[in-house]
């Protein structure tokens, strides 16, 4: 059987973090420069967040455009994810500097991004928008990382993955809601000391080795639930053409 979309996703990731494991311990060894230890733990919880939340993008780009080429017609798709691809299409749009030598190096770009987005709310579910409708503001925390979901009609991804007996068993818990309270915990520690780090709050001091492993297991854990969340949606291609147009003018407010 062919892998999915999300099983390509997860496998990279998987291959990303066994590798930020293997540079873990290299300096998971007592002895040697204490700065030097502390500047590569710190940069590996850095790189760890990084790696998570592009994982958590992708994933959600992939279903988002599985919801759009699946759903039988253009104005069954769910409003919120219409409206959303236009206003942060146009957004992304206005923060880009039209100045000079960057405008002309910008105009097609910007030509090709303001069609696709026209063309998407008025029923072309051909179009390529999903880099602008998915991204984040802020780090993956667990109400970010929700939203990423929710555009697409799928609530409450946190809560939807705890429902996975791997991830149930990790967290030590047999009910899902005290495996979700565990998990929006580990979370929000998680990038709490992302933070710490980032914003240089305290130089000296690094998570120890042993925590960013941690770290490294339970987003594995939990993104390995993701994946199975996401293929037991069963999303099937539609019947019908995806590029029908809209049966009637759609708003954008």
């Amino acid at each position: 059987m062919a892998s999915s979309v999300f099983k390509v996703i997860w496998d990279e990731f998987a291959g990303e973090i066994d590798a930020i494991k293997q540079l873990v311990k290299t300096f998971e060894l007592p002895g040697g420069n204490a700065k030097v230890r502390i500047a590569a733990a710190n940069s590996a919880t850095l790189l760890v967040a990084a790696t998570f939340e592009e994982f958590v993008r992708e994933m959600a780009r992939a279903h988002a455009r599985m919801v759009v080429t699946t759903t039988s017609s253009f104005d069954k798709l769910p409003k919120k994810l219409i409206s959303t691809v236009w206003k942060r299409s146009m957004a992304g749009l206005a923060r880009l500097r039209l100045d000079g030598e960057q405008f002309a190096r910008e105009d097609l770009t910007i030509e090709a991004r303001f069609s696709a987005a026209y063309s998407f709310v008025k029923g072309d579910r051909t179009q390529d928008i999903y880099r602008d409708l998915i991204h984040n503001e802020n780090n993956m925390r667990p109400s970010e990382l929700n939203s990423m979901f929710k555009v697409a009609g799928l609530s409450d991804m946190c809560a939807n993955v705890c429902q996975e007996q791997a991830l149930r068993e990790f967290f030590g818990e047999t009910e899902a809601s005290k495996a979700h309270g565990k998990l929006l915990v580990a979370l929000e520690n998680f990038f709490e000391r992302r933070n710490k780090i980032a914003h240089a709050l305290n130089p000296g001091q690094s998570s120890a080795p042993s925590q960013i492993v941690t770290d490294l297991d339970m987003l594995l854990a939990f993104s390995s639930a993701m994946l199975k969340t996401l293929d037991n949606l069963n999303l099937q291609p539609a019947t019908t053409s995806i590029s029908e147009p809209a049966t009637g003018p759609v708003s954008t407010t």
